[in-house]
C-alpha cells in the first residue's frame, strides 16, 4: 500500500442550527487502498466468513441429506417388497 496526501478536516464548528462545518483543513499522508487490494482487505479484517454463503451452503447439505436418506428409505422398502 502507498500512501498519498488527503486533504482532512482537522476543525470543525457547529453553527445554532446544529449544522457541522470544516474552518481548517490540513494535508496529511495517509494509506490508499487500491480496488485490488479491497477484496483481500475485507478478507482480512472480516474474518473471511461470510454468513449469506454459510447459510446457502448448509442448507443446501441438510436438503442433500434429507434426499438421501429418503431415497434410502424407499429403495430398503422396495427390497423387501421384492424378497417378499
Amino acid at each position: 500500500m502507498a500512501t498519498q496526501p488527503v486533504l482532512t478536516c482537522s476543525q470543525f464548528t457547529t453553527s445554532s442550527d446544529g449544522a457541522v462545518s470544516c474552518t481548517a483543513q490540513t494535508w496529511v499522508d495517509a494509506y490508499v487502498v487500491t480496488p485490488e487490494q479491497q477484496g483481500q482487505l475485507d478478507l482480512l479484517t472480516q474474518g473471511g466468513f461470510d454468513s449469506s454463503t454459510f447459510s446457502l451452503f448448509f442448507g443446501a447439505t441438510l436438503l442433500m441429506f434429507a434426499t438421501g436418506f429418503a431415497v434410502g428409505i424407499v429403495i430398503s422398502q422396495l427390497r423387501k417388497i421384492r424378497r417378499g
